[in-house]
């Protein structure tokens, strides 16, 4: 969430940006530099050249950003330079040039980055840059101008700072509030998987028993006189036995506490793949214990029963590895490809398992993705660490 907003800002920074670019090549169309125009126009090129690049790296997003008060701190540099450049522009009387204008976006660049204290301190650059590359200048504007002038810019800049402290706060409220929706459903998940162990428990305890009891007392009773109507109950018996021993499996599968996660999604894979009609492979590698191989079994139930009930596959992959302290879960298949509605937003019309599922993935410190596959099908990928996060210090 918080490289989001910082991508997010970004972008937003890089069109303010793009205004100042506007600024500078109206500046230099209408109102000329008195000096060193050629020189002028050279560094507004450099500079709209660099703010391009900016642009395309923020709406791109493939590449790292610069500390955001490094780049202010580049345009307040440009900005001083073509005022220290031009020695003054051709501006009628009574108009203000505009790159003194451009000056004021730089309070508004900073307040994007929910920084009090960077609004704050670029603000105070902004100011004392255009003090100092004004009258540097010696364009004859007068202290009184220039002291309205930066009065102006230090208000602009109060007020953007305000607005920052009060953004950030905001979004911290948002953040704790997430965090403890997303705790609370964690607890809720959890909650369902003590319940899903208690039933599998009683079904394996009291009816699978008294099922399996039933057709014994059917091999001890069959006789010749009975033994149509016994074969007729003892195939039902067997059915149903069958179904409760696969219920069983799903709902919290033995093998899990006794032969590893390994094994219970190998057992997983095969009777989703029997429902399903379609072909598996798994390939697995030995996994230590982890106190989150539940969730990585919960994990794996709901991608395959995804699959059964919505890809229409013909052959599906599994693979479960450990590895660089991660337990990583990937279920891939060639059916019909990604809903169209993403995860998140599927939670608003009631279908909530791989919300409920990336949530819960990631209030564990993991990562939950899905992508699609060439030429088509969908690849579920679950990185789930293997050992709880140390807590932070003070915490």
């Amino acid at each position: 969430m918080e490289a989001e907003q910082d991508l997010n800002a970004a972008r937003s920074q890089s069109l303010v940006r793009l205004l100042i670019v506007a600024l500078l090549v109206v500046q230099l169309v209408l109102f000329p530099p008195l000096e060193n125009e050629g020189a002028c126009r050279a560094l507004v090129a450099g500079y709209a050249l660099w703010a391009a690049f900016l642009t395309w790296a923020a709406w791109i997003g493939s590449r790292p950003m610069p500390q955001p008060w490094r780049l202010l701190l580049f345009d307040l540099v440009v900005l001083g330079a073509m005022l220290a450049l031009a020695g003054g522009f051709a501006t009628p009387p009574g108009i203000r040039p505009l790159v003194d204008d451009a000056f004021f976006l730089i309070p508004v660049l900073a307040a994007f980055q929910t920084s009090p204290r960077v609004t704050a301190a670029m603000t105070g650059a902004s100011a004392l840059a255009y003090l100092l590359a004004a009258q540097g200048a010696g364009t004859g504007a007068g202290w009184g101008r220039t002291a309205l002038l930066v009065l102006s810019l230090l208000l602009l800049g109060a007020v953007c700072t305000a607005l920052t402290r009060v953004q950030r706060n905001r979004v911290r409220s948002v953040g704790v509030l997430l965090e403890r929706s997303r705790e609370l459903l964690g607890q809720a998940m959890d909650a369902e998987e003590r319940e899903r162990r208690n039933l599998a428990e009683a079904l394996h305890d009291e009816a699978l028993q008294d099922v399996l009891a039933a057709r014994q007392d059917l091999d001890e009773a069959r006789g010749p006189d009975h033994r149509e109507a016994l074969d007729r109950a003892d195939r039902a018996l067997k059915e149903a036995a069958r179904g409760m021993r696969s219920v069983v499996g799903e709902l919290h599968p033995a093998v899990l506490e006794h032969r590893g996660l390994a094994e219970a999604v190998q057992s997983l894979a095969e009777a989703a793949a029997q429902r399903g009609g379609f072909d598996v492979r798994v390939h697995r590698t030995p996994v230590p214990p982890s106190p989150f191989e539940s969730i990585a079994f919960a994990a794996a139930r709901e991608l395959l029963h995804n699959v059964v009930k919505h890809a229409e596959a013909t052959e599906v992959e599994v693979r479960l590895e450990a590895r660089e302290g991660l337990l990583s879960l990937v279920v891939a298949d060639d059916g019909r490809g990604l809903p169209q509605r993403a995860p998140d937003e599927s939670v608003r019309s009631g279908h909530i398992g791989l919300a409920s599922l990336r949530v819960r993935v990631e209030t564990v410190g993991g990562r939950f993705r899905l992508e699609p596959r060439d030429p088509s099908g969908t690849a579920a990928t679950v990185e789930i660490p293997l050992e709880p996060a140390a807590p932070a210090e003070g915490d």
